[in-house]
């Protein structure tokens, strides 16, 4: 069994295509989703510290129990827990992906962006 992590939104919306993307992305059968409303705020922020604790643990548990192959971290357009436009929405996965690197070096880490459209892109950084 191989399994991917995703640090997605809650909105219903854009579950299934993380889940199709993260599964191509990182070839995994599997994807732990991990849901807070705005991930990306939260972790670039780091606040507040409780949620950004929950969400490292249950990603430890993604890599420690599952041996995840790579987590992404999700952004998308007219998210009500980061409703910031997408160019800062973007920021905030710059930062989020950079703290995640710090906490797990060895795991590839990336950050997705979802549009209007409800189609997913990587965003490199």
């Amino acid at each position: 069994m191989s399994f991917s992590t995703a640090v997605n939104c809650m909105d219903g919306r854009v579950q299934k295509e993380v889940f199709r993307f993260c599964r191509s992305r990182f070839l995994s059968k599997y994807v732990d989703m991990i849901t807070e409303p705005g991930p990306n705020r939260i972790l670039a922020e780091q606040d507040p510290p409780h949620l950004v604790e929950s969400i490292l643990a249950r990603i430890d548990i993604s890599i420690e129990k599952h041996a995840s192959k790579g987590i992404a971290v999700v952004g998308h357009h007219d998210c009500a827990g980061n409703p910031a436009g997408e160019e800062i929405q973007k920021e905030h996965l710059e930062y989020a992906v950079k703290f995640l690197r710090e906490h797990y070096p060895s795991v590839e880490v990336t950050a997705l962006w979802v549009n209007e459209k409800w189609d997913v892109k990587e965003v490199p950084f």
